[in-house]
């Protein structure tokens, strides 16, 4: 396996892919909420659009073969998972909060490969952790003792928790296996194409076993619709590709060494396009903890290799 080499500019297009990242949470809830859009039905319009756009791009490079080879739908499986879980989160919890969970990636992709692939935990692991679990309880504490947080449908939900740290550890190990595909000659379209292969045949029929209705597609607001443009091409397409290209050129740790950047981009959009502002101090405190904590931890391993 090559060794991932540091290079400024693909390390700015991991920070353009963390701040498309920022802002999905953002987007999948405020089309849930507002343009009420169920959640798998969201994702089967949003990748089933870039679906068909990645057929194009994978018939025109010749590449339809390579969608047959089973490391790449290992990468398709937990894409799937991530996507299900991540979406459904958006929609029971603030998409800080959901943000916020997911900087606890890093250290997953840790742990996860010690578990996987008996890669030996970097030093300091185990603090960090700490550290940044202390600070996601932190900036939940108010929440926590709010009554609707512990309601199914809340605005603030321990369900929406829940997923969200399903979907970290699903993220982990989708960083963990899209590296390792590079030595089996797939490539980065066909690796999309399979992961939204996955997302989009399986979210049809969950969206019909759960009886989810939606046929206000027509109805929907010229607001709702530029959302949903940004949100299927932007985000679903863009952020996708930028991050399955900068896995593979800088590898899983590189990748994750600016991802509390999602932080405060999820932070800053969610208040003017959902009003929900981080205000009270305990909220900054357990923010700024785990995202500080995360970036020292990502910098301090970054110098020791």
């Amino acid at each position: 396996m090559n060794t991932p080499r540091f290079s400024p500019l693909w390390l700015g297009a991991a920070l353009l892919g963390h701040t498309a990242w920022g802002i999905y949470p953002v987007l999948a809830r405020y089309l849930q909420i507002q343009a009420e859009i169920p959640g798998l039905t969201l994702l089967t319009i949003a990748n089933g659009f870039a679906m068909l756009v990645m057929f194009v791009v994978v018939a025109v490079r010749g590449e339809f073969r390579q969608l047959t080879i089973h490391a790449g739908w290992l990468v398709a499986l937990f894409a799937m998972l991530r996507a299900v879980t991540n979406v459904l989160a958006a929609r029971y919890a603030p998409a800080a909060q959901v943000t916020l969970i997911g900087l606890l990636t890093p250290l997953l992709v840790v742990i996860m490969g010690r578990l996987w692939f008996h890669d030996p935990a970097p030093p300091k692991t185990g603090i960090v952790l700490t550290l940044s679990l202390l600070g996601a309880v932190v900036m939940l504490s108010g929440d926590i003792q709010n009554p609707t947080f512990w309601q199914m449908g809340g605005d603030s939900s321990w369900v929406g928790i829940v997923l969200a740290l399903v979907s970290s550890v699903m993220l982990a190990l989708y960083m963990l296996s899209v590296r390792r595909t590079s030595g089996y000659g797939i490539s980065s379209e066909a690796t999309f194409l399979l992961q939204l292969i996955a997302v989009v045949g399986t979210s049809i029929p969950l969206s019909y076993l759960i009886g989810e209705r939606f046929d206000g597609l027509p109805s929907l607001m010229p607001v709702h619709w530029l959302w949903l443009i940004v949100f299927s091409v932007c985000i679903v397409i863009g952020a996708n590709i930028l991050q399955v290209y900068t896995l593979r050129k800088l590898g899983a740790s590189l990748v994750t060494a600016v991802q509390a950047w999602r932080l405060p981009v999820s932070a800053i959009v969610a208040g003017f396009i959902l009003g929900e502002w981080i205000e009270t101090p305990t909220e900054y405190i357990g923010a700024a903890l785990t995202a500080l904590s995360v970036t020292w931890y990502l910098v301090t391993q970054r110098k020791s290799t």
